[in-house]
């Protein structure tokens, strides 16, 4: 086994696990926001207007930047040398 044939094995390892760790961040970050929702609804359902909005605007921005930074990740790990070649 050549040193470079270890060194793409263990890219491709390392890519494997980031791949399956930005996967759980996902799935929480959308499990967290559809729970945080549900709350939403209720207040909207109860006649709290106003806070219902100001909540579901907070969540908004903050699930707008979580996929931000979750998109950067995801191209940070394609774009790094070695790997996708």
């Amino acid at each position: 086994m050549t040193p470079l044939l270890v060194v793409r094995a263990a890219e491709f390892q390392a890519a494997f696990f980031y791949s399956l760790l930005l996967l759980v961040i996902l799935f929480l970050v959308l499990l967290g926001i559809g729970y945080a929702l549900v709350g939403v609804r209720g207040l909207w359902r109860s006649g709290e207007r106003g806070p219902a909005t100001v909540l579901g605007g907070a969540l908004t921005v903050a699930f707008l930047a979580l996929v931000g930074m979750y998109v950067v990740a995801v191209g940070g790990l394609f774009a790094a040398p070695g790997l996708g070649t």
